[in-house]
């Protein structure tokens, strides 16, 4: 009887099968923040990409949404090599990131060979249908609790950087607008009242996160900007 337990499927991949990919991997790419690496709609189902630095977006629809970020230890563009369809989604460069180049073919042999990581990949997979759910509940939230949700979701994915002032994220107006799912002008309100108060501080594309027990408190709806 396989004990599910102590496969440690929440773990993507061990590292073990980590260093197996890497050793079959055709190269790893840097690329500048705003590249597109993946597009929705496009007919490739040859490569999938190991997030090693940087975060990405990953955007669907029209108009486009984000629906995911991805970070290091991340696979994205992994499931065309299996289902062999047009791409699904977009995969866009948040940062400067750097990823390892995985042909589609080596990624479906790595998975025949390795069941562990072939069912963290199920595992995975279903996390993600539950974060889809949670984030169209999310859509009926105010600006200013979506808001606060994504400053968590960026510093649990370990971008922010502490300082004296508090975690600072690298990221412009725009791009939290973006990640929250909310306009630019209520991210334009939301982080003047926030300012006010003490609660963030902002600076050329950065955001300081100075009382994250406030970001929290919003977050869950028990207090507000």
């Amino acid at each position: 009887m396989v004990d599910l337990l102590s496969l440690n499927l929440e773990t993507p991949l061990t590292k073990e099968e980590l260093t197996s990919l890497e050793a079959s991997g055709t190269g790893l790419i840097s690329r500048p923040a705003g590249t597109l690496l993946i597009g929705e709609g496009e007919v490739t189902d040859d490569h999938a990409l190991l997030i090693r630095k940087g975060v990405v977006k990953v955007l669907a629809g029209s108009p486009r949404r984000i629906v995911y970020l991805r970070g290091p230890g991340q696979m994205v563009g992994e499931m065309a090599a299996i289902r062999r369809k047009p791409r699904s989604a977009s995969v866009v460069a948040l940062t400067e990131v750097q990823a390892l180049h995985i042909s589609g073919a080596r990624w479906v042999q790595f998975l025949v060979e390795q069941p562990r990581a072939a069912l963290a990949q199920i595992y995975a997979l279903d996390e993600r249908l539950a974060e889809a759910t949670r984030k169209n509940v999310d859509s009926f939230l105010a600006a200013e609790r979506k808001f606060a949700k994504s400053l968590l979701e960026l510093h649990a994915m370990g971008v922010g950087e502490v300082t004296q002032a508090g975690v600072q994220l690298r990221f412009s107006q725009r791009d939290i607008a973006e990640i929250a799912g909310i306009s630019r002008e209520s991210a334009k309100d939301t982080i003047g009242l926030l300012k006010a108060r003490g609660v963030i501080q902002t600076g050329r594309s950065t955001l300081t996160i100075r009382d994250m027990a406030a970001i929290e408190a919003i977050s869950l709806g028990h207090a507000t900007a």
